[in-house]
């Protein structure tokens, strides 16, 4: 087992350019078990120096994302603490990067590169003309004197600042996941890479880096597609003469027919629509702690309290994990079934309010209904989305013909029509003769009536089903009935039989 030395500090730092990624919310995770798990400090920093692709109110969706998986942070925007403002831009106008800069352009580091985007489109494309297969960029500014450098950037030339990246010799970093192998790349596989924009932004490259070490961040547990870019963070930090955090590269997250990652374009990933859909938090946090990580071999239901304990490091896996939607489903409907029913019932209504089902904010006369429902669904649903279409019915009275069921629906096999309307009509007596409105009672009024009509209970049964609920697969019959109550029961069966007439 890897060695971790506490107390540890962790940072989940998302950009701001539209919804969170469900495989963003797992690598925060990760973040937060890691720092539970082996008492440390788990840190929220939003990174939006992306100007053309920030988008407005996405930082509010990550955190509101965040905070319904049941991942809270020590620091971060909304909540402060001792390093902040923990938002990119404000710490750029506040000038926390700007003597870094400095510091690396001083010590022969970095350089300010004059290069404009249309001459470096055109050295990409007389290096593939070449044959060269991978374009490196080096600026010829590398080698001028920063007093040349700031002489043409004082005349008004615009300009970025990149990383003066060795020519030879090479770079090496481990990696927790891989169980610490040591991963070493040469340095003329590299390029001169982009620190400052001509805007004056820093680039991620950069400010996570400064950030990283401002805050005191002891272990980086990131995406996988960052393994690349690890040498240039080794290299800066060699350049700051800084101690470099330990490194973790968290597997990627595959489509469910395993081509490909998971897609912001291709697939429905984005975390607010789960909870639009009904899955419970528990669910999502339980079935995202085992996308590349697990206990054993056999143990799925876990606890939050239980993953924690059990998280570690040398437990993640190396290989990509596989997004299942059909294996998350199944967890939630065991999470459903797992509540009371006072719960389940409590987590419906903003469905049912949404569909117009119930008054929004539910009355008590709301709560009281769907309370007396849920028994009859809980064991069927998987998602909360479900609700209302699995207990419309019992808001509002199915109507046979155009725009409602089919009334051939009355009808079982075997039968003719006047027969199922003979049986309603003998029903619609039965039922209202009736003195005391509940389920065992109204299951041996129409037992009995199925002996005198000699008729067997399936398609009896069936069809005062259909009648009531428009429906040929429904909750438990006697359940529906008592719970509709008497006179919507019977006008429902009249209504039925006129249908058959």
């Amino acid at each position: 087992m890897i060695e971790i030395k506490a107390p540890v500090r962790v940072r989940f730092a998302p950009s701001p350019t539209g919804y969170l990624h469900i495989g963003g919310v797992r690598t925060a995770l990760f973040n937060w078990l890691f720092a539970r798990h082996y008492g440390g400090q788990f840190i929220l920093r939003i990174e939006d120096t992306d100007e053309k692709r920030f988008v407005e109110g996405a930082a509010d969706d990550i955190m509101a994302s965040l905070r319904w998986v049941g991942i809270d942070w020590d620091e971060g925007p909304d909540v402060g603490g001792p390093h902040g403002p923990y938002v990119q831009s404000l710490r750029q106008e506040q000038g926390i990067y700007a003597p870094y800069v400095e510091q690396l352009l001083a010590a022969g580091h970095a350089y300010l590169s004059f290069t404009t985007e249309d001459e470096l489109a055109q050295m990409r494309a007389e290096a593939e003309a070449r044959g060269v297969k991978a374009f490196r960029f080096r600026g010829p500014e590398r080698d001028w004197p920063l007093e040349r450098q700031r002489e043409l950037a004082a005349s008004g030339r615009p300009y970025t600042v990149r990383l003066k990246t060795p020519l030879t010799g090479e770079t090496s970093f481990t990696d927790l996941i891989r169980g610490g192998d040591r991963i070493t790349v040469q340095h003329d596989q590299l390029q001169d890479i982009v620190l400052i924009k001509s805007s004056g932004m820093p680039v991620y490259h950069f400010a996570h880096l400064v950030d990283d070490h401002l805050m005191g961040i002891t272990h980086v547990l990131r995406s996988e597609e960052w393994v690349p870019s690890a040498p240039y963070h080794v290299l800066l930090y060699q350049c700051f003469g800084w101690e470099a955090p330990a490194f973790a590269h968290v597997p990627a997250i595959l489509r469910s027919d395993g081509r490909g990652k998971l897609s912001k374009r291709k697939d429905d990933v984005a975390t607010n629509r789960f909870w639009e859909r009904g899955y419970l938090p528990e669910a999502m946090f339980n079935y995202l702690a085992l996308q590349g990580w697990s206990y054993d071999d056999k143990t799925e239901i876990m606890s939050r309290d239980e993953i924690v304990e059990r998280f570690t490091i040398d437990r993640v896996q190396a290989s990509p994990a596989r997004w299942n939607p059909d294996k998350l489903r199944d967890m939630n409907g065991i999470y459903i079934r797992r509540l009371p029913v006072a719960e389940v019932a409590e987590r419906m209504l903003p469905f049912l309010a949404k569909a117009g089902l119930i008054g929004d904010p539910p009355s008590d006369e709301d709560r009281a209904y769907v309370l007396q429902l849920t028994p009859m669904v809980h064991e069927r649903l998987e998602e909360l989305q479900q609700a209302p279409e699995l207990l419309e019915f019992f808001f509002r009275a199915p109507q046979p013909g155009a725009g409602g069921y089919d009334p051939a629906l009355l009808v079982p096999k075997k039968t003719e029509p006047s027969q199922a309307h003979d049986w309603l009509r003998a029903v619609h007596a039965a039922l209202n003769a009736v003195e005391r409105w509940d389920a065992a009672t109204l299951e041996a009024a129409l037992r009995e009536l199925g002996e005198s009509l000699g008729v067997k209970p399936g398609p009896l049964f069936g069809t005062v089903r259909v009648a009531v609920s428009g429906r040929t697969v429904a909750p438990p019959l006697f359940d529906m009935l008592a719970a509709l109550g008497r006179d919507e029961v019977l006008a429902r069966v009249a209504t039925a039989a006129a249908a058959l007439e």
